[in-house]
């Protein structure tokens, strides 16, 4: 039995990160619980820096695992951008930097900032003609209809990520029906809360999944220049699109038994199959090949408006460009785009195999040789793994 406390301990003394190292041992907790493997794949597995169900979910052997990115070390890398992360951490700051140069169509309307001691910070879209006052967010939900509710930085602790919804007298939070009493707990529980558009999809993903939101994630990383001088220049390395189930209550976010789907960045075709997590299949086949509830099939689909959001995409790297590694949040809008988020470290496990191995991308392993994966020892997480044990 492992201990898990005492490896958050043992892989801080390796160097990786405090917070992260939380988030490395869960997945690995995870990860022993949804697949059952040898002691000998363990360690096989362990000292080339993945975790164990890997070898069943990528298909690892001694011919491939070059191709694909290591868990270990890829905690280890964290962070991969430098100070200038900031730009990004917070949804906030990220709606004033991406507020010129042409990115200004990128982001939702953004009305209100509810500090941590609940005072409200009116932003530069809340309407002149609503009145600021301890009603102001029920009367802009009466002008809006819709409203989104979310933590200003990072996507956990409060209350989540809210959808609120006028329809009729009624209130609903994430679709749900609510009373008058669950509002106010709602109000008198923001603390570092944004509140902003409500952005609704392109009407051709609705027809996919219409309950919520599909949202893209595409990672983008910035090719290591042989001259320092010349231009960057940005490369896709990852990119699916998350829709929502039933069996994830509507979220399309995988890790709540969300549907993601691969498409080829430069044309926006969707690959023929999907994954969802193993925990979520009772049959324990992670791949689908249509929506499990719509019946829609992937094959032969494309993203709408796509040559545009590639288009702004590429445009907001060059904007940013003192960064170097960007995880966009993207729901594609039936003019346009909207952008929820930037993450400067995302998740690259089930994305490996949506998308295929990272390492096996030419510009994605000089990056990640750039920025020194091949200097980290994933037996050091193997032998850690094994004080561990109990």
């Amino acid at each position: 039995m492992t201990n898990y406390d005492l490896l958050i301990e043992e892989v801080r003394k390796l160097g990786m990160d405090y917070k992260w190292s939380k988030m490395f041992v869960k997945k690995l907790r995870d990860d022993e619980i949804a697949f059952e493997m040898t002691d000998a794949e363990k360690e096989w597995a362990m000292k080339k820096g993945f975790f164990p169900g890997r070898i069943k979910l990528y298909g690892l052997d001694e011919n491939n695992y070059m191709d694909y990115l290591p868990d270990y070390k890829y905690f280890m890398l964290h962070p991969l951008n430098h100070h200038f992360k900031m730009w990004v951490n917070d949804k906030l700051t990220l709606k004033y930097i991406l507020n010129s140069n042409g990115c200004e169509a990128s982001m939702p309307e953004y009305y209100l900032y509810v500090e941590n001691d609940n005072q409200y910070t009116y932003l530069m879209d809340s309407p002149s003609n609503i009145e600021k006052n301890e009603d102001y967010i029920l009367n802009l939900l009466k002008h809006k209809g819709c409203l989104a509710m979310k933590p200003n930085s990072g996507t956990s602790g409060g209350l989540g990520f809210i959808k609120l919804e006028l329809r009729g007298d009624t209130i609903y939070e994430n679709n749900r029906p609510i009373d008058d009493a669950r509002y106010k707990e709602i109000i008198s529980n923001m603390k570092n809360y944004i509140v902003t558009e409500y952005v609704k999809q392109h009407e051709d993903l609705a027809k996919i999944w219409g309950n919520s939101e599909c949202t893209l994630r595409v990672i983008m990383v910035k090719n290591p220049k042989d001259d320092v001088y010349n231009e960057s220049k940005w490369s896709c390395t990852v990119s699916y699109a998350r829709f929502g189930s039933s069996v994830s209550g509507g979220a399309s976010n995988l890790s709540s038994g969300g549907i993601g789907i691969g498409f080829d960045f430069e044309t926006g075709e969707f690959n023929d199959f999907s994954i969802r997590y193993k925990k979520f299949c009772e049959d324990g086949n992670t791949i689908l090949y249509q929506h499990p509830d719509t019946k829609v099939t992937w094959k032969g689909q494309k993203l709408p408006n796509w040559e545009y959001v590639k288009g702004m995409l590429k445009n907001i790297c060059e904007h940013v460009s003192s960064l170097s590694y960007l995880g966009f949040d993207v729901i594609i809008t039936p003019d346009g785009m909207k952008l929820c988020e930037i993450n400067t470290h995302p998740a690259c496990d089930y994305e490996q195999v949506m998308c295929g191995p990272i390492l096996a991308k030419e510009d994605a392993k000089k990056f990640f040789e750039y920025k020194g994966i091949n200097e980290i020892d994933g037996e050091k997480f193997y032998e850690a793994y094994m004080k561990c044990q109990e």
